[in-house]
C-alpha cells in the first residue's frame, strides 16, 4: 500500500475537530452518495483498499511518540520541570522526527521542535428556536458553541491528512476535495468545515525507515495479539450520524468507543493491519462501523 500525504487549507471554522474516524465516516456517505451502498461495503471488506487514516495534523506536524519515561536522579531537578513544561506540547515538528527516528530519544529534542495543539477556540452564541411556531422559544433558549477559527491565521490555516490505502492518489484527494467543498462536521451546512487540498503526493519519506517500533498517527483500538510492549493514553469518540441517516428516523447518536490518541507507539507482529474496523456502534444501523485502524510509521528508541 502507499502512504499519501494531503495538505488542506482550511477557508472557514471547524465546527467539529478533524479527527480521522470521523473524517473517514464522511467519507464513506461520500462514496455512498456518487457509488451507492453496496460499493461502499465492497470497500470495507477490502483490506488493501481500506483506508489507514490519520487525524488531520497541524501542517509540518506529527504526534509526539509516547515512549517510557528515563528515569531521572532526584538532583536533576532541571530536567524534571522540562518534563512538566512539556506535557502539554503532543506535537513534534516532521523535519525533526525524521531526523531523530534512529534513535529516538525525549531529552535531545528542544523546545523549538515541539508544539501544543493548533486550535484557535472562538466561542459563538446560539439560540433554541420554536419549531411550533414564530422566533425563540418562549423561556429562552441561548447557548454556546466552540468553534476551531485557525483558518483566519495564515500561519494555521494549513492541515497534514495522511492516508494509507492501495487505492490511487487521484481518487484520494478527488474525495477529500470533494467533503471539503461541501463541508465537513457540525455546521457544514451553514458554512463550516471547508478547505481545498493545495497538495498530494506519495510520502516515501514516513514509511521507509527499518526501526522496531511503530507510531500511530491515528486514533484506534490496541489489538495485543498484533501490537506489542504498546504505550497510549485514550480518549472517549461519541460520535452522531449525519443528516443523510439520521433523518431516517432513527436516533442520531451512537455508542461511544475509547480509542486511543495519535501518538500511541508499539513493537509490531507482523506486517498489519493493526487495529480493527469496530462494528455495533449504532443499535440500529448495524452498517455503521468506526475506524480504529492504526496508520503507523517506524522508528527506533534510544538504548
Amino acid at each position: 500500500m502507499a502512504l499519501y500525504r494531503l495538505t488542506l487549507r482550511l477557508s472557514a471554522p471547524l465546527g467539529t475537530p478533524p479527527i480521522g474516524p470521523t473524517l473517514f465516516g464522511q467519507i464513506c456517505v461520500l462514496r455512498a452518495e456518487a457509488e451507492g451502498s453496496q460499493a461502499v461495503t465492497d470497500w470495507l471488506a477490502d483490506p488493501a483498499r481500506l483506508w489507514r487514516i490519520s487525524d488531520g495534523l497541524p501542517a509540518g506536524f506529527l504526534p509526539r511518540p509516547l515512549v517510557a519515561p528515563r528515569p531521572a536522579g532526584r538532583e536533576d531537578a532541571a530536567a524534571m520541570e522540562t518534563h512538566k513544561a512539556r506535557k502539554s506540547k503532543g506535537l513534534v515538528r516532521r523535519e525533526t522526527f525524521l531526523k531523530r527516528r534512529d534513535a529516538w530519544a525525549e531529552a535531545a529534542l528542544a523546545d523549538d521542535d515541539l508544539a501544543a495543539d493548533q486550535a484557535r477556540p472562538h466561542r459563538i452564541t446560539r439560540n433554541h428556536v420554536n419549531r411550533l411556531g414564530q422566533g425563540t422559544i418562549e423561556e429562552g433558549g441561548l447557548f454556546r458553541l466552540t468553534e476551531d477559527w485557525r483558518f483566519a491565521d495564515p500561519d494555521r490555516r494549513d492541515i497534514d491528512l495522511y492516508v494509507e490505502t492501495a487505492e490511487p492518489l487521484d481518487h484520494v484527494r478527488a474525495l477529500v476535495g470533494m467533503l471539503g467543498a461541501q463541508g465537513y462536521g457540525r455546521g457544514a451546512s451553514l458554512g463550516r468545515g471547508l478547505w481545498q487540498v493545495v497538495a498530494a503526493a506519495e510520502d516515501a519519506e514516513l514509511g521507509n525507515h527499518p526501526g522496531p517500533r511503530r507510531l500511530s498517527l491515528s486514533r484506534g483500538v490496541i489489538d495485543p495479539g498484533t501490537m506489542g510492549d504498546a504505550l497510549w493514553r485514550a480518549e472517549p469518540l461519541a460520535g452522531r450520524l449525519g443528516p443523510q441517516l439520521s433523518l431516517a428516523g432513527v436516533s442520531p447518536f451512537k455508542r461511544p468507543v475509547l480509542l486511543t490518541r495519535p501518538g500511541a507507539t508499539f513493537t509490531p507482529a507482523g506486517p498489519g493491519p493493526w487495529g480493527r474496523l469496530l462494528s455495533g456502534v449504532h443499535p440500529a444501523r448495524p452498517e455503521v462501523v468506526v475506524n480504529a485502524l492504526h496508520l503507523a510509521i517506524p522508528f527506533a528508541e534510544a538504548a
